[in-house]
């Protein structure tokens, strides 16, 4: 299949031409996702222990590795879950 100088040049500019359209939408979704991300609120500590901030979602996973140590669950499941409040 034999391209003429033309047809080559024609290729060349819609391959620029869809390089920067893909350029200028993922620009424009980065922003979008800096925006998003600078409103969002911060999370506020139910309370701080040892220096440690507590959010609601250690507190959680404390009551949950606490109900699993009553239940005799496996001390890897337990320490594994220790390592998320981290």
């Amino acid at each position: 299949m034999e391209y003429s100088d033309n047809s080559f040049h024609n290729m060349q500019q819609e391959a620029i031409r869809r390089v920067l359209d893909m350029q200028r939408r993922s620009k424009a979704l980065a922003d979008r996702d800096e925006a998003d991300s600078a409103q969002a609120s911060p999370k506020k500590p139910l309370f701080s222990l040892a220096g440690i901030d507590i959010d609601e979602e250690k507190a959680l996973i404390a009551m949950l590795i606490y109900i699993l140590y009553k239940q005799g669950a496996d001390i890897k499941l337990l320490l594994g879950l220790g390592y998320l409040l981290l």
